[in-house]
């Protein structure tokens, strides 16, 4: 379905380590069940959304507005393997139509290019190039603005993950444009990783790794640093249970004395079990360096906790509650741009409820209330979105 929030790109576990399987035996890979998902597929669906604050403005001393943001969306995939090697493609448009505040209205552009080269026994490059726009959140403005974000990716993944130690490496380009008004929020970061794992089926796949990320906000004047070295790690414990888990210790300097610098641990771990027969715990933790924000910092200390539950009601029914809680702290340069907010705090709380109807058309409803409180009570908010889906794949 899509997704209609804001969106903030934060620096989290590397892409490469993301990428990689959780073990060799996935690297061995059965042609005929690959070349089996190629080809043209298409899928198209409807989002109707009600948010009863599209403004977000604080709701306990205004009026909020409510609306109902309908979004058609089509989705085309294309894969074509080439030998051993793998070319996918996929694309998604749609549009916000904003039933009442029509001046908000925008197109959703998600599109995104790879190509699976593969040599050796287990290795491949993965070269990738992708590009997304959408409008910015007003949460994420904190002001009755529009901004129409796009976001653009290339780079590229190496990995030969197989038995006993391998390397990993990936280089990656992430440029964030905005409107003229908010072309403060600019940035260009170029993430550089390189890691040696080990993979043994007893133990799982553990990694080692060295990271640099360059991030220049051009327009604020303002560019970051941050060295990170740490350890991943990824276990089946059983065919129930799964661990995956990113510690870092990050150093953050920027060429801005006011902005400073950061010294301390950083996180991704996420523990998920079906112990419980047709049920699904998740529990994750995170805390990492958001250099992607509409707010004028020069980076910001991120820490997120969400957990969620999905239980299988039926074979073609399911459904789920979860809850986020998320703490920002901006580092920035009041000299540069003047800003109230130094810090906030968002609680979403919500369910779902999927259903499928065939192989090929599901339904799903989602519903959730938000929560933001600012350390200066600038910019505070509430509301509740409950957004209706369908898709049919073709």
């Amino acid at each position: 379905m899509a997704a209609l929030a804001g969106t903030v790109v934060a620096a989290g576990a590397p892409a490469s380590l993301c990428a990689q399987t959780t073990g060799p035996q996935t690297n061995a890979i059965d042609d005929a069940a690959r070349i089996k998902t190629m080809g043209l597929n298409a899928t198209a669906g409807l989002d109707i959304l009600y948010d009863d604050n599209v403004y977000r403005v604080d709701d306990r001393v205004e009026d909020p507005t409510a609306d109902l943001i309908v979004t058609p969306w089509v989705e085309l995939t294309y894969g074509k393997p080439i030998g051993r090697h793998d070319l996918l493609l996929r694309g998604r448009v749609g549009y916000d139509r904003f039933i009442s505040e029509g001046q908000r209205s925008k197109v959703r552009i998600d599109t995104e290019a790879r190509a699976v080269i593969r040599f050796g026994a287990t290795c491949s490059i993965t070269p990738l190039a992708s590009y997304r726009q959408q409008r910015a959140d007003y949460g994420d403005l904190n002001q009755q603005t529009e901004n129409l974000q796009r976001f653009t990716t290339f780079g590229a993944d190496l990995s030969c993950e197989r038995p006993g130690f391998f390397p990993v490496a990936s280089y990656r380009r992430d440029m964030t444009r905005n409107a003229d008004a908010f072309d403060y929020a600019d940035q260009t970061s170029d993430s550089f990783l390189g890691g040696v794992g080990y993979y043994k089926p007893s133990l799982g796949t553990i990694t080692a790794f060295y990271e640099r990320v360059n991030s220049d906000r051009k327009k604020l004047g303002v560019e970051n640093r941050i060295d990170s070295w740490g350890v991943t790690f990824k276990r089946s414990v059983s065919p129930l249970t799964q661990i995956d888990a990113d510690v870092r210790w990050l150093d953050v300097e920027s060429d801005s004395d006011a902005v400073g610098s950061y010294d301390g641990l950083g996180w991704n771990v996420s523990l998920s079990s079906s112990i419980v027969p047709r049920l699904k715990l998740t529990a994750t933790t995170q805390r990492g360096i958001v250099n992607d924000s509409l707010i004028a910092s020069g980076f910001a200390v991120r820490t997120r906790h969400r957990i969620q539950g999905e239980f299988a009601i039926s074979e073609l029914t399911s459904a789920g509650l979860y809850a986020e809680w998320e703490r920002r702290k901006f580092r920035q340069d009041a000299a540069l741009r003047p800003f109230s907010i130094t810090a906030d705090r968002n609680r979403r709380f919500g369910g779902t409820l999927k259903r499928k109807l065939s192989d090929r058309a599901e339904v799903a409803l989602d519903a959730q209330h938000y929560v933001r409180r600012t350390d200066t009570s600038v910019a505070d908010f509430s509301g509740t979105q409950v957004t209706l889906g369908a898709a049919l794949r073709f």
